[in-house]
């Protein structure tokens, strides 16, 4: 009896030690770092993300404000939070081919919609990059610009549905985004407006939430790869990826019998998957690279979670800060409302005069950074300039939450102050310390896209509507831990307002 007690007493005495052995990493390598405590690490919410991500890196970021950069560790695994904007453009620019991968998951072959931009490694992603980047160019997107004003007008109506009444901002610009998303990307009229409870929508909005067994899920694998098939651990379930690789493989059979022609997303992919090029220079890409009906769904559906997520979080706080500021909001309005006026209507070229929206967004941006935090992972063992060394494998965060909200970069940071973006300031922005897209060859291929879908609901709501705050409108608005992106803990509720 007292030698199986004492068996199982050293076992997990061993565990134990095991487990805390990564504790002095950082120590041992002569870089700063903040303490670690059994079993979580540096910080609980890092683990169980009850606490938004920004707020608890935030915290470490400021006390560790003289140095460069600073370890921390998460459970038992060691990660490298860097700081200086100059180590910054080291590791997204410089030297991206020693920080070209991410490092978040694991992939499963079985995990098939995971195979995408986002997660790829180097050896695939390199060339399905340079394949994808001529679908975002502006004559790609001014071909695409009538599918906008096609939502856009529904959008509207909805909105008069909604005059002089309180509501739920972020629910109604997220309608319109995944309706956006679905014509353009997937070539579908949805009508995503008036039917909320679309499928893809509601895939897309559960693929967003982080629930308590998928961050364990996720924190095992990231510690013991190996779990990641035991676990069987998949981001999207067998029924929700058969649906999206079914409905894919539908419109791109119909397309090619029909020979219809939207000048989407799909049809750009049709193009490559039958001629490997988009034929804007007739380069043929050296790199096997089949472009398969997964790998093109899977395409397809980071593209739908990532472009609808973040263009209505973005219009979501962008609206709610002009409620707040009701001199920038008037401001904006009367530079839409001259531009519209100038050139006839809403067109693509309408939305590029307009500075002023430009900058209230920029500084939404600065202020709401969508991905709170960057991650890369070291593929090859690098010294830095202070002749400090960072080993391969090591796991990367650049706190992008925290460099948006640092005093020195931009002073007096929970002020919304579009004037920091004017063409008289925007230069004196320290470089990568403005990071809501990333930078470097990483960055969101789908910047463009995406500040377009923003721009043109925020316009839409303006041409015809003010926002005011009410009485159940949260000052100031509080972020979450249960969304992988910057959200808000409750809705964001506002009041509509009829223009006269």
């Amino acid at each position: 009896m007292l030698f199986g007690v004492a068996i199982i007493v050293g076992l997990l005495w061993l565990f134990y030690k095991l487990w805390v052995s990564n504790y002095n990493y950082w120590k041992e390598r002569g870089i700063p770092s903040y303490p670690a405590e059994f079993p979580y690490g540096s910080d609980p919410n890092l683990v169980k993300l009850k606490t938004f991500q920004g707020y608890t890196i935030d915290k470490m970021y400021h006390e560790f404000s003289p140095h460069p950069l600073f370890g921390i560790v998460v459970l038992r695994k060691p990660l490298l939070v860097v700081k200086d904007p100059e180590l910054v453009q080291l590791v997204l620019t410089k030297e991206f081919s020693h920080f070209r991968e991410r490092g978040l998951i694991k992939l499963l072959k079985k995990d098939t919609l995971n195979h995408h931009l986002f997660h790829l490694g180097g050896e695939r992603w390199r060339p399905l990059r340079m394949k994808l980047t001529p679908t975002f160019t502006s004559g790609k997107l001014k071909a695409m610009f009538p599918l906008f004003i096609s939502c856009a007008e529904s959008f509207s109506s909805l909105l008069l549905s909604k005059a002089d009444s309180k509501v739920d901002i972020k629910e109604l610009a997220g309608r319109f985004s995944a309706d956006v998303i679905c014509s353009c990307a997937f070539g579908l009229d949805m009508d995503v407006i008036n039917h909320p409870d679309n499928k893809l929508r509601r895939i897309g909005i559960e693929r967003m939430k982080v629930p308590f067994f998928r961050k364990l899920n996720v924190a095992l694998v990231q510690l013991f790869p190996a779990l990641s098939t035991v676990l069987k651990t998949r981001s999207t379930s067998k029924e929700d990826e058969n649906y999206v690789i079914n409905l894919v493989k539908n419109i791109m059979e119909q397309r090619e019998n029909s020979g219809i022609v939207r000048n989407d997303f799909i049809d750009l992919l049709i193009q490559l998957k039958n001629k490997g090029n988009l034929g804007d220079d007739g380069h043929e890409f050296e790199e096997p690279f089949e472009m398969t009906l997964e790998l093109i769904a899977a395409q397809c559906f980071v593209f739908f979670i990532a472009g609808f997520e973040t263009s209505s979080s973005v219009q979501s706080f962008c609206l709610y800060e002009l409620a707040l500021h009701q001199d920038i909001q008037s401001r904006l309005i009367k530079e839409i409302d001259e531009t519209i006026e100038k050139n006839g209507s809403l067109t693509y070229k309408a939305i590029q005069e307009m500075e002023y929206l430009d900058m209230v967004v920029a500084e939404t941006s600065r202020k709401y950074p969508t991905i709170p935090s960057l991650n890369r992972q070291c593929t090859k063992t690098i010294t830095l300039p202070s002749g400090q060394k960072i080993e391969k494998d090591t796991a990367i965060i650049i706190p992008v939450w925290s460099l948006h909200q640092d005093p020195q970069y931009f002073p007096d940071p929970d002020k919304f102050n579009p004037e920091r973006f004017s063409q008289e300031n925007k230069d004196s922005i320290v470089p990568y310390t403005y990071l809501p897209f990333g930078e470097g060859p990483r960055m969101c291929i789908g910047m463009r896209f995406g500040l377009l879908q923003t721009k043109v609901g925020i316009v839409t709501l303006l041409r015809k509507f003010r926002v005011e705050p009410c009485e159940e409108t949260k000052i100031p608005l509080v972020m979450g831990g249960a969304s992988a992106t910057t959200a808000s803990d409750e809705p964001v509720i506002i009041k509509l307002v009829a223009r006269s």
